[in-house]
């Protein structure tokens, strides 16, 4: 029951972005610290997200129930558009788009129970992957990008062994349900213009604005390993390995606003659609270290395989051409280092920082995802209100670099031909805000 109410929650929520499109936001007490260290920490069952091994540590049975309010705003602090040359390169007039962050809710569940003193089993629901980004109507670069909004559910059964007292080994199915929506302006004059009949009947650029959205959905499964180890009391290692999901999204095309001219054409016909889409492999290692029985100090560095991500390519159904848009990402690193006290019996608090680094190249990068290095300061606290319950709160205000977009035409052949020139130069921010409830049976 509990399980089933995790699942509807993730499917009605709205998934944020991050370095990339990576959801980090998975457990309370990991975002107190920045996440720093979570990879070897065995001392709340939502640490599983970062390591199957930290099962192998829980005694008994425990549920925990998360939620994050992610509040970002990336926004166009200035910018220009145009045309291409050869339709003229005039001005695209319109708004820089505002605030283009959705505000969004994520939840998660977990539950552990102890079988046995060598044996532990698990049930992670979260929401790893994601982002949603929306722009006005008017937006300068509304033929680049309208509305782009990526959610995942993960549902991760794990296990843990551990064979020896200071070791755990853990491993995690990932059955992931991704659903994809994006859509943006198509300038049918233009498209009408570069036809003599048609630019006699009157289609000039700009002239004749419509929409394209595509959507689809896919289900598809990866796996999860790891191991963390106690080499002298007090100090833990953890190193944890998550696979890439092959996801292939199948849905639909649709196109409104076609002028009349225009309908009949297989282009602009509402049909089939599918894209292939990898979320990447992580790699995560963590230390914590005990100081005395109040302080303890941890660090974590986590690699994300974000090069997988070369292109963003649609195929149709009738065999019109793909739509393709070129991305090249590169690989990033989240390095992290963080500090617990423990102030009282019943109260522990935290803090972190964090370099979250962006992996999207300056030369491609568009205004779905203006993405950018990342600086994280965390504060949290734990208090045990009763023998059986935590409650844990934490916040992180996310400092982003400034960014630029700058997308150019460079000819009919080029993807961003009838897309036009774009440049904005970007300011973001995040706040996040996580509250936990952690039940012990």
């Amino acid at each position: 029951m509990a399980g089933g109410a995790a699942i509807a929650a993730l499917l009605g929520a709205q998934a944020a972005e991050a370095a990339g499109y990576a959801v980090r936001e998975q457990s309370a007490v990991a975002q107190g610290n920045s996440q720093a260290g979570a990879a070897a920490r065995g001392d709340d069952p939502s640490m599983m997200h970062f390591n199957p091994a930290a099962l192998g540590w829980l005694n008994g049975t425990q549920v925990v129930s998360i939620g994050s309010g992610i509040f970002p705003s990336p926004e166009a602090r200035s910018g220009s558009a145009n045309r291409a040359a050869v339709l003229g390169g005039s001005v695209i007039g319109g708004s820089l788009g505002g605030d283009a962050g959705v505000d969004a809710f994520v939840p998660a569940f977990y539950a552990s129970t102890e079988l046995s003193d060598q044996w532990r089993l698990g049930l992670a629901v979260t929401s790893p992957w994601g982002l949603v980004t929306k722009y006005p109507e008017d937006y300068i670069g509304r033929y680049h990008a309208l509305t782009s909004s990526l959610r995942t559910i993960n549902i991760a059964p794990t296990l843990a062994w551990r064979p020896l007292p200071n070791l755990s080994i853990g491993v995690g199915l990932q059955i992931q349900y991704a659903t994809a929506r994006l859509s943006n302006a198509v300038d049918f004059g233009s498209v009408g213009a570069l036809n003599p009949a048609l630019f006699a009947a009157g289609f000039r650029p700009g002239r004749f604005d419509g929409r394209a959205t595509i959507s689809g959905d896919s289900t598809d499964i990866g796996w999860q390993i790891g191991a963390q180890w106690e080499p002298m009391s007090g100090t833990r290692l953890g190193l944890s390995f998550r696979s890439a999901i092959f996801q292939r999204l199948e849905g639909d095309a649709s196109f409104e606003g076609v002028p009349g001219p225009l309908a009949l054409s297989p282009n602009f016909q509402n049909t089939g659609a599918t894209a292939k889409l990898t979320t990447p492999e992580v790699l995560n290692f963590g230390v914590t270290q005990r100081i005395d029985p109040r302080w303890t100090v941890m660090a974590g560095a986590e690699w994300t395989n974000w090069s997988r991500f070369r292109d963003l390519t649609i195929d149709f159904a009738n065999g019109r051409a793909p739509s393709v848009t070129e991305e090249r990402w590169r690989d990033s690193v989240f390095l992290s280092a963080g500090a617990e006290y423990r102030a009282t019996e019943t109260v522990t608090l935290r803090t972190g920082f964090a370099w979250d680094q962006s992996p999207v190249p300056n030369s491609t990068r568009t205004p779905r995802i203006p993405d950018s290095d990342r600086y994280w300061l965390s504060v949290g606290a734990t208090w045990q209100a009763l023998p059986n319950l935590a409650l844990t709160a934490a916040y992180t205000h996310v400092f982003v670099n400034d960014t630029t977009v700058d997308l150019r035409d460079r000819g009919p052949s080029d993807s961003n031909f009838l897309r036009g020139d774009l440049r904005a130069n970007y300011r973001a921010s995040v706040d996040i805000v996580a509250l936990q409830a952690r039940f012990t049976f």
